[in-house]
């Protein structure tokens, strides 16, 4: 693109020389001066103004080839907008854009969520290390999923990227919206990455995390940020590769990344007639490491 937009500029300068009104010395040099003049950008708290043509418009007078000279500075003006306003807006919409990958399965007992997220990664290019922020899942008791949707984040000092990655169960694929955040990213630089959070999924089995009693639904949430949890009245387990074992009271506060389970029977009118409730009727927390 910067070379055909350079090829072009050149044409078009030698063009407006050639369009010259009379001869005068070192016009070609002018030419070119009144361009980098109309084009020449400054920029307040990274908002960039045409400060070169602003100039060109109050303090220079041009007495000859005045024609020639002003289409210099115009076209510059055109650069300027084509470099800072256009081709960002462009490359955002592009970069913005969802993007689509198949899934292995619907089912919340079925996907392989390592290889999943490998692809995902794979095909938009995202960083290996990028953290997870935010992963909630609703499934009914044999698996089958009714929504799944997670955020992460590529993190970075100057272009932090987040990614909203959403499952459909209707075209079992997961649609992908990327963001540019840039420093807004360092914040989750402590989260779990999410290549270690899926492999916690895949190794322990999403159905053996699991309730006292079955339920009609369930929504697996985890929240990404390690965290120490001393709450006595919420049943805790601990992951430990493919076993699942009980934290008893006197093992608390336990410290880690907790993937919060909750245990829902189907949805009821309330009393009052103001709506629907679907409301946990058994919690649980599953800490791991990493």
């Amino acid at each position: 693109m910067s070379i055909l937009l350079t090829i072009i500029l050149i044409g078009l300068l030698v063009f407006i020389y050639q369009k010259r009104e009379e001869t005068e010395s070192n016009l070609g040099w002018k030419v070119v001066g009144y361009f980098w003049l109309g084009a020449f950008t400054f920029k307040v708290n990274e908002t960039p103004l045409p400060l070169g043509f602003l100039l060109f418009l109050l303090i220079f007078r041009p007495m000859t080839n005045v024609k020639t000279k002003k289409r210099s500075a115009y076209l510059g003006l055109a650069c300027f907008l084509i470099l800072n306003l256009i081709l960002p807006a462009v490359e955002r919409d592009l970069f913005e854009r969802p993007r689509d990958v198949v899934a292995a399965s619907d089912n919340m007992f079925q996907i392989n969520f390592a290889n999943d997220w490998m692809t995902i990664r794979d095909q938009l290019k995202i960083d290996e290390h990028a953290r997870l922020v935010y992963f909630k899942a609703n499934y009914q008791k044999n698996g089958q999923l009714d929504r799944l949707y997670y955020n992460v984040v590529s993190v970075s000092e100057k272009d932090s990227i987040y990614y909203d990655i959403h499952f459909s169960a209707d075209t079992n694929r997961y649609t992908i919206r990327a963001e540019k955040i840039g420093v807004e990213g360092l914040e989750y630089v402590e989260f779990v990455e999410a290549s270690r959070f899926f492999e916690v999924l895949d190794e322990v089995q999403v159905r053996n995390l699991s309730l006292e009693q079955p339920y009609v639904g369930y929504t697996l949430r985890f929240d990404g940020e390690r965290i120490k949890d001393a709450d006595e009245y919420r049943q805790k387990y601990v992951i430990l590769g493919k076993e699942i074992k009980t934290i008893t009271r006197d093992q608390l506060p336990i410290d880690g990344y907790s993937i919060h389970l909750c245990g829902k029977e189907k949805p009821y009118e309330l009393p009052s007639g103001s709506g629907v409730s679907n409301r946990c009727e058994a919690n649980a927390d599953f800490f791991f490491d990493d």
